[in-house]
Parts: C-alpha cells; sequence; structure tokens
C-alpha cells in the first residue's frame, strides 16, 4: 500500500520521469534567460521606457501614470502569490507558457491601442506576466547537476538585462513610433515561449527536503526564511529609488535628454548581463561577504547618482554599477530562496520575488512624498541606506551545495 502511494519509493525511481525529459543545463539557462527577458525586460520595464511617448500621445498626467505604474505592479504580486501553486500543479512547462503568453497578448494589445483603456488593459496583462516566469525554472534547475545550478539560477535571474538590453535599441529605432517597439516585444516574446515550451519538461516532482515539507504559502514561514524576505522587501525598497526617479534626476540637472534616457537604461540593462557570474563570487567570497558586497556596490550606486547628477560620465558609471549589483543582489537571494526551500524551490522564489515586489510598490508611493520635501538627490541618499541596510541580513549559511 505504502510502495502504491509513492511514500515509501526510492529516491532514484522518484526522480527518473524528471531525470529522463530534463533539459540540459545550458538549454535550461537560454530558456530561462528568454522568458524572464521578455516577461522582466520588456512587458514590465518597457512602460518606463516608453513612457515619454506614451504620455505625449495620450495625454496622460503625473497621477495617472503613477497609477497605471502601481496597478501593474500590483498585478505582478498578484501573479505572483499564484506562481508556486501554478508550478507545482501545471508543471514547469505550462507556467512558462502561460507567463510567455500573457506577456505576448499584454504588449500585443498595448501595441495595437489607440485610446488610454485598452493600453491600460495591455499593461496590466503584461505586467502580470512576470510573476509566473522564474518559478518554472526554479524548479526544472533541480534537474542540473548542483556544481552548476547556482549558475544557472543566477544567469536566469539576469534574463532582465538581456531583455533591457534588448529593448533598448528596439525603442530607440521606433523613435516616436511607439506602437511598434510594443508590437515588436510581443513578437519576441511569442518567440521566446515557444522555445521554452520546447526546452522544458511537463512535470518537475518534488523531492522530500527543505525549510518546511508543509505545502502552500505556509512554508514561507519558516524561521530560516525570515533574513530572506526581510532583506527581499528593503532591496526593492532601496532599489525603487533608482528605477523610478534614476533618469528624472539627471534629467532636471541636464546630464540627459529625454532622448538619450533610453540610452541611460540601455546601459543599465546591459551591464546587469555581469551578474551571470554571481554563483562564482558566492564561491569565491562566500555567501554573506558576496551579499554584503553587491549591497554596498549598489548603494554606492545610488549615492553617485545623487551627489553628481550633472556629470554623463559619473552617471554611466552609475548605470554599470547599480545593473551590475542590482542584478547580483537578487541573484544572491534567488539561489539562497532555492536553498532554503529545497522542497519547492518555485515557492521559493516566489515569495522572494513578492518581498522585493512589495518593496518596488511601496516604495515609489514614500519616495515620492519625500522628494516633494526634499528633492530627488535626497530620496536617492535615502534609497542608498535603505539597500545597505539590506546587507545586514546576509545569509549565515552555506547555499551552494
Amino acid at each position: 500500500m505504502h510502495e502504491r502511494s509513492g511514500l515509501s519509493a526510492r529516491p532514484h525511481d522518484r526522480d527518473r520521469p524528471l531525470s529522463a525529459r530534463a533539459p540540459g543545463a545550458l538549454r535550461l539557462a537560454s530558456a530561462g534567460v528568454s522568458i524572464v527577458g521578455v516577461c522582466y525586460g520588456m512587458a514590465r520595464y518597457g512602460y518606463g521606457l516608453l513612457l515619454p511617448d506614451v504620455r505625449r500621445d495620450y495625454h496622460l498626467g503625473p497621477a495617472l501614470l503613477g497609477a497605471i505604474g502601481t496597478a501593474s505592479y500590483a498585478a505582478y504580486l498578484a501573479a505572483t502569490a499564484l506562481a508556486g501553486v501554478f508550478a507545482t500543479r501545471l508543471g514547469a512547462r505550462r507556467t512558462a507558457v502561460t507567463a510567455g503568453l500573457l506577456a505576448a497578448a499584454g504588449m500585443a494589445v498595448a501595441g495595437v491601442s489607440r485610446t488610454t483603456a485598452p493600453f491600460v488593459v495591455g499593461i496590466l496583462v503584461a505586467g502580470a506576466s512576470a510573476g509566473f516566469a522564474f518559478a518554472p525554472f526554479a524548479d526544472a534547475a533541480r534537474a542540473v547537476s548542483s556544481a552548476i545550478r547556482g549558475r544557472v539560477l543566477a544567469t536566469i535571474n539576469c534574463g532582465t538585462g538581456y531583455g533591457v538590453a534588448l529593448s533598448a535599441p528596439i525603442a530607440i529605432l521606433a523613435g516616436a513610433a511607439w506602437h511598434s517597439a510594443w508590437l515588436a516585444f510581443a513578437v519576441v516574446a511569442m518567440l521566446a515561449t515557444l522555445w521554452a515550451a520546447y526546452v522544458l519538461p511537463a512535470r518537475t516532482d518534488p523531492v522530500a527536503s527543505g525549510c518546511d515539507p508543509t505545502y502552500g504559502w505556509r512554508a514561507v514561514l519558516c524561521r530560516r526564511a525570515l533574513p530572506l524576505l526581510t532583506g527581499g522587501v528593503l532591496v526593492g525598497l532601496g532599489s525603487s529609488t533608482y528605477w523610478t526617479f534614476a533618469v528624472a534626476h539627471l534629467t532636471d540637472a541636464g546630464a540627459l535628454s529625454s532622448a538619450t534616457s533610453r540610452t541611460f537604461l540601455g546601459v543599465v540593462g546591459v551591464a546587469s548581463v555581469l551578474a551571470t557570474l554571481t554563483a562564482d563570487l558566492v564561491s569565491r567570497l562566500g555567501p554573506r561577504r558576496a551579499f554584503v558586497a553587491t549591497t554596498v556596490a549598489e548603494a554606492a550606486a545610488l549615492v553617485l547618482l545623487a551627489l553628481m547628477p550633472s556629470s554623463l560620465a559619473a552617471a554611466i558609471a552609475s548605470a554599470i554599477l547599480f545593473g551590475t549589483a542590482y542584478n547580483a543582489t537578487v541573484g544572491i537571494q534567488a539561489i539562497w530562496s532555492a536553498h532554503i526551500f529545497a522542497e519547492r524551490p518555485s515557492l521559493g522564489i516566489s515569495a522572494v520575488m513578492a518581498a522585493n515586489g512589495a518593496g518596488l510598490l511601496l516604495g515609489p508611493l514614500g519616495a515620492g512624498l519625500l522628494a516633494g520635501a526634499l528633492g530627488l538627490g535626497p530620496v536617492l541618499l535615502a534609497g542608498a541606506g535603505v539597500v545597505a541596510a539590506a546587507g545586514l541580513l546576509a545569509p549565515r549559511e552555506a547555499i551552494l551545495a
């Protein structure tokens, strides 16, 4: 009876279905980079990239633009809350395909829209796609050798950078024809979805280990996960000041024009690709020192931008430092979550991304109020302090196998 229920099945018997269909590390990483790239780098951050032209054509005021951005984050958080359940019940392939199709559909709707209402619908659907993007790959990565699993997860986490690096030149080429940029993004999303559907296994069976054997979101409340999730919120809070106000601060100081702001964001995206080496950094320095180093580096990028906004050289240096350090910081948290939630990697990734997303959602609200009273420079300095504080919550255990 126990054998029929699978409770006493031998580990190699239980893992055989997954192993038989497991993709190689390179193919898995490429599929993960593709889906994360289109869902985060295009579907989510494309809104900010194309915002000046959208604002001009639809005559949208700051309040409505901010409300749309906030609603997009809310859609992302709602999807993130469902991602772990989706990945477990539907399997890696269907969850990743869901992410890709949502991204493609949302960006296509935004691209064909001619009024504000359908554009907003497209942005919300596209924003939700990112919530499903990472979780299925966290589960699928269990089939990869433990020696390189951290590198695979770090590489997939950098998909955002690849997406931004690709979307920026598309946006520059599109110019004022921003509808065409959204449609081009949608085509890329469909190609990424097809590749993920080909690479990923339909099912990834869980193993019996991890922070808590209880399935569901109660597992994230384990004591070991508290520093990870608290740090995720702090990184999101502090980083949101850069994502929200960096371009505005540089434009106000005369370092950037509205046209060159897209190039600046492209530099951030290209630099973030360097965080592919995050697992090697953790292996060399240890998780605690590596996490402190990346949070300090990100804080330094915020300080540099806050104090020298009129210098183009300082702006480029800040973009490179922030792009690399932010993605490395989140990459370490992703590897850490997969270690803590070894039984349900998709749940762990969803939890830390939700924590980070909550910070990114709440940060601009408080920062906007502070900016009205103190200016953007002090807001960026405050963001640097919050990110540096996250470094105090570094992992105190080995997180690489």
